[in-house]
């Protein structure tokens, strides 16, 4: 167990920072200031900058932007697609069985992640003239690859990657990179992309196909479902769709020899709270840190913003904690 003490410094998040650096990653990213307020905050928490202006822009100018690209409409549609190709057969499979999964949210979720295998493979052309393919064959599940990409284009020709990459796509928010031990095994590389958009990126979507307005609103006009006031503000409740801004955050590598119960927190009046962590989190992982750290009786072992994870066995990174450097992107890609 490896019981690292915990730095002294401020990373209790703000409502507002300098405007000066929201004004930043809301130019590159094509978001809002209440957005840029949010990214910030996950940044300090996620311990991959300080909560010092200072500190903050460097990690703005340095791995923010530079990590970040904006994935368009034509991007999207090819990802819509290709969650089709995946969870049309998958899901219908399942129909009538306990694994059964509404269609609608199963492909909006493949949606999301493919768009962070995407915005993976647009990373490595854009910065290191890489070519890939992404695994997204119809009717296979996703979770039977060891490898997202498929394939790399290499001396004229696409041949398999020589490692295989794994990416989990989170929210802009997330602080972890939370992986199941049996899928960590699988792959060498497990990389985390950040995906925006909301909850609402598939609707969005079909607004800018007008799916609602020249079919769905439609019909419900005519057959006297709705006025037209009604049609009229369901339209204008829908956002548009807007570019969806991706940031590879860093990945994590297999094979490293990750020291035991690599942590750092703060223990209050009652309760430890975990703001860092590296490698294997152990079923017993609230036994082991309750002793350690003589938490009460009544204490609990808490993770930032995520309270808690299951006792099944899984590695965990805080976002600060995995590689993101460029020497170590290119390495990466040298063994690709």
């Amino acid at each position: 167990m490896v019981k690292r003490k915990s730095t002294e410094r401020n990373d209790v998040p703000l409502k507002h920072y300098d405007q000066r650096l929201k004004s930043k990653i809301q130019s590159a990213l094509e978001v809002d200031a209440v957005f840029a307020n949010k990214i910030i905050s996950a940044a300090i928490l996620g311990r991959e900058t300080k909560n010092e202006p200072s500190a903050i822009e460097d990690w703005i100018n340095t791995r923010l932007i530079p990590n970040s690209l904006l994935i368009d409409k034509d991007g999207y549609t090819e990802m819509c697609i290709d969650a089709l190709k995946t969870i049309s057969v998958q899901v219908l499979t399942d129909f009538g069985t306990s694994r059964q999964r509404d269609f609608g949210q199963a492909w909006a979720d493949t949606i999301r992640g493919y768009l962070g295998e995407y915005a993976l493979t647009k990373f490595l052309k854009k910065e290191f003239n890489v070519q890939t393919r992404l695994a997204h064959q119809r009717g296979i599940a996703e979770t039977f690859y060891d490898s997202d990409i498929s394939e790399v284009f290499h001396n004229g020709e696409w041949r398999k990657p020589n490692i295989n990459i794994g990416v989990k796509t989170t929210k802009f928010n997330g602080l972890w990179l939370d992986i199941a031990k049996g899928q960590f095994v699988k792959s060498n590389i497990h990389v985390q992309v950040k995906i925006g958009g909301g909850s609402t990126h598939l609707f969005s979507f079909f607004k800018e196909l007008s799916v609602f307005k020249d079919k769905i609103l439609k019909v419900g006009l005519e057959g006297n479902h709705l006025t037209q006031k009604e049609s009229e503000q369901i339209w204008g409740d829908i956002p548009k769709f807007r570019n969806i801004p991706a940031y590879i955050t860093g990945f994590a590598i297999r094979d490293y020899p990750y020291k035991p119960l690599d942590y750092e927190g703060r223990l209050a009046k009652l309760h430890f709270t975990i703001h860092s962590y590296r490698g294997l989190l152990p079923r017993n992982y609230r036994e082991q840190i309750i002793k350690v750290e003589k938490i009460p009786a009544r204490g609990k072992v808490k993770f930032v913003s995520i309270n808690e994870f299951s006792k099944s066995e899984r590695y965990l990174f805080n976002t600060g904690s995995i590689l993101r450097d460029k020497s170590e992107w290119s390495d990466m890609v040298k063994k690709l």
